[in-house]
């Protein structure tokens, strides 16, 4: 007997990590050129919109692997 996999649960863990992947590049990158500077001049509202978008980075990423593992492993 072949273990199988669940297909429609390993697209979706890898569509949520596709979203994930510009952002994490992203995130840092803008904190860089837009967010540390803007952030000396005492505006928050740029840094505050840019750690944002790195914890939902973060938490599209744990969402897509989490997807993958379970579609892996699922117990049914």
């Amino acid at each position: 007997m072949r273990p199988s996999s669940n297909k429609e649960k390993l697209v979706k863990g890898l569509t949520f990590l596709a979203i994930a992947f510009p952002f994490l590049f992203a995130g840092p990158a803008f904190y860089y050129w837009v967010g540390a500077p803007a952030l000396r001049e005492g505006a928050w509202g740029w840094t505050a919109f840019i750690v944002l978008m790195m914890f939902s980075a973060a938490a599209f990423a744990v969402r897509g692997i989490a997807l993958i593992l379970d579609g892996f492993f699922d117990h049914k």
